[in-house]
């Protein structure tokens, strides 16, 4: 693998996205995106719009991806509490129902307790989850129907004008 190539690794519903070790790679400013959608279709379909959406910008080589892509709430629970993953100014896509009794409430309110300073996309099904959750923090709100990953693409394009103070095409 050359330095400046990316490897994509998908390890039990995680993917991750990892750079070369080259120190022209070490200075890149870093993306982080979390996506926790329990439907693994969904969570592979909005992933993979994810890393299409801003592979022009990695080709620049000016930054790197970092995405972490979990189907079991759980052992995201689990590793954030065991700190072996940063959250620290993250981008989150977040399904509202994440199975096992586990919702975005939860999450966010984990996110708080670390310290987590992260944009957050709140999916759902159901337009009603947002009427009925006005007191959990987040920033936008997106219906998954069939325009729910290009609208996940353009908030994640603002995401990166805003924390680099770029303008992308």
């Amino acid at each position: 693998m050359q330095t400046d190539e990316m490897e994509i690794i998908k390890l039990a519903h995680c993917w991750e996205v990892i750079p070369g070790t080259s120190n022209a790679t070490l200075m890149k400013k870093t993306i982080n995106v979390f996506v926790l959608e329990d439907n693994e279709y969904y969570n592979n379909l909005l992933s993979n719009s994810i890393q299409q959406s801003i592979n022009s910008i990695l080709l620049g080589g000016e930054y790197q991806l970092i995405l972490r892509s979990f189907t079991d709430a759980g052992e995201f629970i689990r590793k954030i509490k065991s700190d072996e993953l940063d959250c620290r100014e993250s981008m989150f896509f977040l399904d509202y129902y994440l199975g096992n009794g586990i919702n975005a409430a939860h999450i966010l309110k984990l996110l708080r307790e670390y310290a987590c300073d992260a944009m957050i996309v709140l999916l759902s099904q159901s337009k009603s989850v947002k009427d009925k959750n006005n007191l959990i923090h987040y920033d936008y709100f997106v219906v998954k129907d069939s325009l729910a990953p290009a609208l996940c693409c353009l908030y994640l394009k603002q995401y990166i004008e805003n924390k680099f103070c770029v303008t992308l095409d």
